[in-house]
């Protein structure tokens, strides 16, 4: 039986069984629903007194047994209980009785007569117990018609029979039929009106599911009629009807009787079933999936006031607390709905507003919902706290907080402790409840500061919400710091709170290894920034100052004085001079005896004195009256001991006297103004507004330094927030970029530094990180037009923009900055980007020509005088000019820039890197038609290339050598504008050279004269000394001149293998078009167009073995006849002892071979020579020994990452011989320095991303970088294998060699780097589908190679093995590869740590059947340990050779001699790895899964044991160039 069953024990029976069954067998739920026949007249369970008695719990929901008094009138009474009404109708009874009945209902209906529903009471019961076998539905809400007409005649008799019940004043026996009526009626309407929602309900869904799939399911017309009549009025009517009879008021002779409907039954009784009956039908509407809509409030409003009733007239609030618990926290559709529905119905109809003018509370409603917080608070806590809640529990608690936020006060002691829930979605849920609070306007500003108990409640709340931002659980920190989000955005978060802090504490979540709590927190300081209260300017500086001057202006009012006093201070001071002399003449003739002052009469009181200070003789006035006075400090005593009448004392006395006048006149002044009324309120009021002004610049202090504050907290988080930007994924990257571009709109230090820095995500290949770093740089540069500004002033301000963002960028950071000003300057971004983004493309806001035209009016501006802004503006128009629209202006501006060679080196360095671009192509030169437009070239003998000349060797053929010159960048430059500019290369590039050879060689002979000079005879010391300085001097210009020529010759090599690469191929293809076109037109090609190229193309021209015309749809033909022919190109023409770099090479080998060279010119030529590997594949196969020997050898890091970085065009262009020396790359990921390991992770990771080299075991040594001490090193390994694994299948190949070699004694890692490198190696093997099994065999295998003596690599292995059998299966290969680690197990210490892990995965696993396997292993391992080992542990199990037809060896061939590592014979072969499917294990492993598993492994495991391992390949021999 359900647990939800509300009807009679027979009536549920009948449903559930098709035959009947004797009561003994029957276990019924709830005793009060229990048949007569079983229950008894006195509402007792006939009980078998020789049965031992059971103690039955008492149903939470049960309503209090009815009393003794109750018992008695019941027992008396010729009434029928519900009860027995039910239990008599428990009959199936035949479909056309029932509609017989129905019919004759109906006229009962018609006639309102209410006696009809006791004839057709067992039909209609008999109906409504047959949900499933009386199928016409519509006869059921007819039936709902006729009761609803029949009610008002029964609710009229009803009423009367109480007040006649009242009037008679005497004990009368009850109107039976009444009682049996509303019985009846209540049975009825509490079956049906449950009955039919649920089926309407039912019956809508299906149809709209139907709708939704496709399959369209209308409803036919006469149900859809019904649904709708049901919906629209006769559900409520219904309802309306159960709440009338509960809600009976009568006026009697007593008076208004309230509750009256249990007068019916008998005087001050009424039977309980009866009650439960409506209790029943809300708790039954309850299972209704439609409540779960948002449409549906206000029907649950409806049928929930049966639920007002009970809880205010008949005091059942606890019953309903209980119902809400016990009947919705099992609801299935819940479990999918978003918000729990029944406590918004609840918290309406507690805030009634029916009453004019005020708003009244339902208190009995609220003592409900303080009963629902109080138990939403205990239900989980104590012994059922380890009980995982459902859903709806936790939709509970938002729900009672956002609806009823005061409630939830009362209780937030309560609330708080369910944050100590062990169940993240407990913890979830109370944040959210705990953040609904805070914001609701019960903790408003006005009402915490009205109630103090409310700020503390505001306090423990928002420390509670901040503490559970570092939780263990990582929704819960996401959940938190989201809320803290929203809390802030809405301004709910006060101003102190923020202050103190509040930003340190969430950008420590910055540092959080989950993706989603960064994002979070990255999220939270983008909205502080846009939402704060300190506006816009966070400017460190402009604070500072300003600080100061409130801090000096709050110093001068801190010292006020009293206007009046101040004025009598000034009139006092103005007359000082006079009152002096006078005061100092009188006080002499006192001391002398001149002037009496023994007589009264010789005084003038002071109030005269004072009166007017202009009057004649105020200051010997003065001087008489306080030298008169008894506290005069040179009085008669005192003088008479002194020779002169103590004259020595007239300075003190007329100190004195001047003092104490002053203060004296300071005091009648005011005195008189404090006669004054109106003086004095002025007064008062002035030292009111003194008051004021002060608090109000001390809160403009504090104002000041809270956000001085807050600004260097975010300057902190900026820091932190790059770092993520630069290393994280995409969802926290995007998230990252847009608030470090509200700090930069915002003036955060170190803003602009982080954005420049931001930059460089132009290089990553996401189309969604991309456009967000577009869209950001738009926002920071790009001005909009707004308001009623003008076009340029929009313009400006972009200028001013992009200059302050070049201004000051790092030398790294530069590159990076270019290139995003050239995507904004680009009319369209590049299709690749359109292609991959995921949204609709936001409307671009383009850069305008106007923009760029102020820009070249600053570049070029001619005046004397900021020369760091012509400087900027050049740099940001580079890449301007590599833009559709940059580039013609650029070229129309070429003079101009000539001009500028001349002048500041650095901006002349600037304007010749704008010229370098110059030949690039525009959108037109690249259209097919493109071959009849000439190409953009220069004649040689312009004077452009004299002025480039000039420039070159100013800046190159200098002796100083300052950091400050940009000298390499001139010479990249420079050969750049020779070869793709220039007319003819084959002219301006040797006679560059040359001028360089001469001037080197010039140099050469100024220092051998001089040294001549000063090693011959001293004829004159003078002159020999002046020598020797200037053979130092010419010494020192050769080596630093020398230095620059090698690094001329590599820059001149490189570039010709980039011409060979690129403008080679472009020249093919443009003049095969003409050839083309030639033949088609039948005409032939002009030789106009071919004076636009150099001799070496007219040349190469000529050739037919490239340019003879292919077929029309044979590219790769083309391709590669382009390859052969550069290849003979540099093998036969450019190398030969008369071409320009066959006569450079010897130079560069000469400054690497002789000894008595200087260092600098010795690695200059090192890192030249490695630039030749790329053109020849004849000096490539010759001199690749020396490149890697001084690769691997060289002193100085600088020279290792040099030749590092030019193995990539060494490996694209010669792989072959490049796949010979490659092991020799590899190595460099373990170099002492940490720059050379990252440019060789960096190459590994572009050659194997581009397919130019083959992985290999030795990867092992890039693996070791993982876990490197240097954070960029760390990061380009992670990268790489990142990149390796999703490009193939490499690293589950080669993780198990991994784990073997970084756990061996001789290349052995600490254990807590090798948990590093493991462990992120295992997380990128999780997106790998069925790998766990194959890595736990090829691992067990790895067992085989260790020495029996090592106890240490088997702890290491343990680790991946503890990874790898996390579940049933893997614990099952584990203990299949039992013979290959059990050997082990001797060791005591080894044991221990398997038992261990073994023991550690049982703890954490629910599933007996692998906790059983757990112990069985770990059994036959203290066996092993203890015992020793058996031949069965070491010996292959023999399921093997049951295998039939399979040609395989028998299973024991090999078992009796385990191999080792010393007993086997490694295989050497030279060459790639071969593929998974081509290796032994690959091979191996794609058999057994067409085997059976038990059989398959033991087959891999005997193959295994026969055949060789392979291990690493010999390194190459390290060659010096000596040799």
């Amino acid at each position: 039986m359900e647990s939800r069953a509300r009807f009679g024990g027979i009536a549920m029976i009948a449903d559930k069984f098709n035959e009947r069954m004797s009561l003994e067998f029957l276990v019924f739920h709830n005793t009060r629903y229990l048949p007569a026949a079983v229950r008894g007249r006195d509402n007792k369970i006939q009980v078998d007194h020789n049965m031992p008695p059971k103690k039955h719990k008492k149903p939470v929901d049960a309503p209090p047994s009815p009393s003794q008094v109750d018992l008695a009138v019941s027992q008396s009474s010729k009434f029928k209980l519900i009860a027995e009404l039910i239990a008599e109708t428990d009959q199936n009874l035949p479909d056309d009785e029932i509609d017989q009945a129905i019919e004759e209902f109906a006229s009962s209906g018609d006639h309102s007569e209410w006696q009809g529903i006791e004839k057709a009471f067992p039909y209609l019961c008999s109906m409504a117990r047959r949900s499933s076998t009386y199928r016409n539905w519509g006869k059921r809400f007819q039936v709902v018609d006729y009761l609803l007409s029949c009610f008002q005649e029964l609710y009229g008799d009803v009423s009367s029979n109480v007040e006649d019940y009242f009037d008679k004043k005497a004990d009368s026996e009850p109107n039976v039929e009444i009682i049996h009526a509303v019985s009846m009626f209540v049975i009825l309407a509490s079956k049906l009106i449950v009955q039919l929602q649920l089926h309407v309900s039912k019956v809508t869904a299906e149809s709209n599911q139907g709708k939704r799939g496709g399959g369209r399911k209308d409803l036919d017309e006469e149900t859809a009629e019904y649904c709708a009549r049901w919906k629209n009025y006769q559900r409520t009517r219904m309802i309306g009807c159960l709440i009338q009879l509960l809600e009976l008021r009568v006026d009697t002779a007593g008076g208004l009787k309230k509750k009256a409907i249990q007068y019916i039954f008998a005087p001050d009784a009424m039977e309980k079933d009866f009650i439960a009956r409506f209790m029943d039908t809300v708790s039954q509407l309850l299972e209704d999936p439609e409540n779960a809509a948002r449409s549906s409030q206000a029907w649950i409003v409806s049928y929930f006031e049966i639920w007002k009733v009970l809880a205010t007239e008949y005091q059942m609030a606890p019953y309903i607390a209980n119902s809400i618990f016990g009947d919705t926290l099992d609801l299935p559709y819940l479990e999918t709905a978003s918000s729990f529905p029944f406590i918004e119905p609840i918290v309406r109809m507690m805030k009634d507003n029916s009453a004019p003018g005020k708003n009244r509370i339902n208190q009995p409603l609220r003592a409900l919902l303080e009963m629902c917080v109080r138990r939403a608070c205990s239900v989980y806590s104590g012994d059922r706290a380890e009980h995982p809640p459902p859903k709806a529990f936790c939709m509970i608690i938002q729900a009672l907080a956002l609806h009823c936020p005061d409630v939830m006060l009362q209780e937030v002691n309560n609330v708080v402790r369910l944050l100590e829930n062990p169940h993240v979605n407990v913890r979830m849920a109370t944040l959210q409840a705990l953040a609904d609070m805070f914001a609701s306007p019960y903790l408003s500003k006005e009402l915490c500061e009205e109630f103090k108990t409310r700020v503390d409640k505001r306090k423990i709340i928002f420390t509670r919400l901040c503490a559970h931002i570092i939780d263990e659980g990582t929704n819960v920190r996401t959940k938190s710091i989201s809320l803290l989000r929203s809390l802030m955005e809405n301004r709910r978060i006060p101003e102190e709170f923020e202050s103190s802090g509040f930003l340190t504490l969430i950008a420590g979540r910055l540092n959080d290894k989950s993706v989603q709590v960064r994002k979070a927190a990255i999220q939270f300081l983008t909205y502080f920034l846009d939402n704060n209260r300190h506006g816009h300017d966070f400017s460190k500086a402009v604070h500072v100052n300003l600080m100061q001057e409130k801090r000096l202006e709050l110093l001068r009012l801190n010292t006020p004085k009293s206007r009046a006093i101040q004025q009598a201070e000034d009139e006092y001071l103005a007359r000082d001079f006079q009152l002096k002399t006078d005061i100092r003449h009188e006080l002499a003739g006192i001391f002398k005896g001149e002037v009496s002052i023994s007589r009264k009469d010789d005084i003038i009181p002071l109030a005269i004195l004072l009166t007017d200070l202009d009057r004649p003789g105020v200051g010997a006035g003065l001087a008489r009256f306080y030298a008169s006075q008894e506290n005069f400090p040179c009085n008669a005593t005192r003088r008479n001991d002194l020779p002169d009448h103590g004259l020595e004392l007239l300075d003190e006395a007329v100190r004195h006297v001047h003092e104490s006048g002053k203060l004296d006149y300071q005091q009648f002044k005011l005195q008189i103004l404090r006669n004054n009324d109106d003086q004095l309120l002025e007064d008062e009021q002035e030292a009111r507004d003194h008051k004021h002004k002060v608090q109000q610049l001390r809160a403009q202090m504090q104002q000041l330094i809270n956000k001085m504050l807050i600004g260097l907290e975010l300057e902190k988080a900026l820091t932190i927030a790059l770092r993520c930007v630069l290393m994280g994924e995409t969802a926290e990257i995007k998230e990252g970029i847009k608030f470090l571009t509200r700090c930069k709109l915002f003036g955060i230090t170190g803003a602009d530094d982080a954005m420049r820095s931001m930059c460089s995500l132009v290089w990553r290949p996401h189309a969604d990180v991309l456009n967000e770093l577009i869209e950001a740089a738009e926002d920071m540069f790009i001005s909009k037009l707004e308001g009623g500004e003008k076009a340029a002033e929009r313009d400006k301000s972009t200028v001013e923009n992009l200059m302050s963002a070049m201004d000051g960028v790092a030398k790294g950071d530069q590159a990076s900055v270019e290139e995003v000003i050239y995507l904004l300057a680009s009319r369209e971004l590049p299709s690749s980007l359109c292609e991959k983004q995921n949204k609709a493309p936001r409307k671009r806001r383009p850069m305008e020509t106007s923009v760029i035209i102020k820009l070249w009016h600053i570049a070029l501006d001619t005046s004397i005088g900021n020369e760091n802004r012509k400087l900027v503006a050049l740099k940001i128009l580079f890449p301007i000019s590599r833009t559709e629209k940059g580039l013609p202006e650029a070229r129309s501006r070429l003079r101009s820039l000539q001009r500028k060679l001349d002048g500041d080196p650095k901006i002349a360095v600037a304007a010749l890197r704008i010229i370098s671009i110059l030949g690039g192509q525009t959108e037109q030169e690249k259209e097919e038609d493109a071959f009849k437009r000439p190409i953009f070239r220069i004649h040689q003998d312009d004077s452009l290339f004299k002025s480039i000349e000039n420039f070159f060797f100013r800046e190159v053929v200098k002796a100083d050598d300052s950091p400050d010159r940009d000298w390499f960048g001139v010479v990249r430059y420079t050969v750049h504008i020779l070869l793709n500019i220039s007319m003819d290369a084959n002219i301006m590039l040797p006679r560059l050279a040359s001028h360089f050879l001469y001037r080197a060689k010039r140099i050469s002979e100024f220092f051998l004269f001089y040294s001549k000079q000063s090693e011959g005879p001293i004829v004159d010391p003078m002159r020999t000394e002046a020598a020797i300085r200037r053979r130092d001097y010419w010494g020192l210009t050769w080596c630093r001149v020398m230095e620059k020529l090698m690094a001329f010759i590599g820059e001149v090599a490189s570039q010709v293998h980039a011409y060979t690469q690129i403008t080679i191929p472009r020249l093919h293809t443009r003049y095969i078009s003409k050839m083309r076109d030639a033949e088609k037109n039948d005409s032939k090609l002009r030789e106009e167009s071919v004076r636009f190229l150099t001799d070496l193309e007219k040349s190469i021209a000529q050739k037919k073995t490239i340019f003879a015309l292919p077929p029309q749809d044979n590219t790769q033909a083309a391709t590669t006849d382009h390859y052969f022919f550069v290849k003979l190109l540099c093998d036969k023409r450019l190398f030969i002892p008369s071409k320009l770099l066959g006569r450079l090479l010897p130079i560069v080998v000469y400054g690497m071979r002789v000894k008595t060279m200087p260092t600098r010119i010795k690695q200059a030529a090192t890192i030249a020579f490695a630039k030749f590997m790329p053109l020849s594949s004849e000096i490539a196969l010759f001199a690749a020994p020396s490149f890697f020997g001084s690769m691997v050898n060289s002193n100085h890091s600088l020279i290792r990452c040099n030749m590092i970085a030019s193995c990539c065009d060494f490996a694209f262009a010669q792989p072959t011989i490049f796949e010979l020396y490659a092991p020799n790359l590899f190595k460099m990921s373990q170099d002492k320095s940490a720059d050379a390991r990252e440019s060789a992770l960096l190459v590994l990771t572009h050659l194997m991303s581009n397919d130019m080299i083959q992985t290999r075991g030795v990867l092992s040594e890039s693996a070791r970088c993982i876990c490197d001490t240097a954070r960029p090193v760390r990061e380009a390994a992670q990268s790489l294998f990142r990149d390796l694994n999703a490009r193939s299948e490499t690293v589950v190949q080669l993780l198990p060699e991994f784990l073997y070699r970084l756990s061996v004694t001789s290349e052995r890692l600490s254990m807590k780097q090798y948990k590093t490198v493991f462990e992120f190696l295992i997380a990128l093997l999780k997106e790998k589908s069925r790998t766990t099994d194959l890595m736990i065999d090829r691992v067990c295998l790895k067992f085989s190679n260790i020495d029996m003596n090592d106890t240490e690599a088997p702890k290491y292995l343990l680790i991946a093995l503890a990874k790898f059998a996390q579940n049933e299966g893997g614990l099952a290969r584990l203990h299949d590869n039992w013979r290959h680690w059990s050997k082990f197990l001797c060791h005591s210490q080894v044991a221990r740590e398997y038992v261990q892990m073994i023991e550690h995965m049982q703890s954490v696993s629910k599933n007996e059947d692998y906790k059983s396997q757990c112990s069985e292993l770990i059994a036959s391992i203290k066996k092993v340990n203890e015992e020793g080992l058996r031949k069965e542990d070491i010996t292959a199990a023999p399921q093997a050779a049951k295998k039939k037809g399979r040609g395989r060896k028998a299973a024991a061939a090999g078992a009796d001699t385990p191999s080792t590592s010393a007993a086997r014979t490694p295989r050497r072969k030279r060459g790639p790895t071969p593929s998974y499917e081509e290796s032994e294990y690959g091979e191996q492993m794609e058999e057994d899964e067409r085997e059976e598993e038990e059989e398959e492994v033991e087959e891999v495991y005997e193959e295994a044991d026969m055949e060789e391992v392979p291990e690493e390949e010999e390194e190459d021999p390290e060659y010096d160039f000596e040799q």
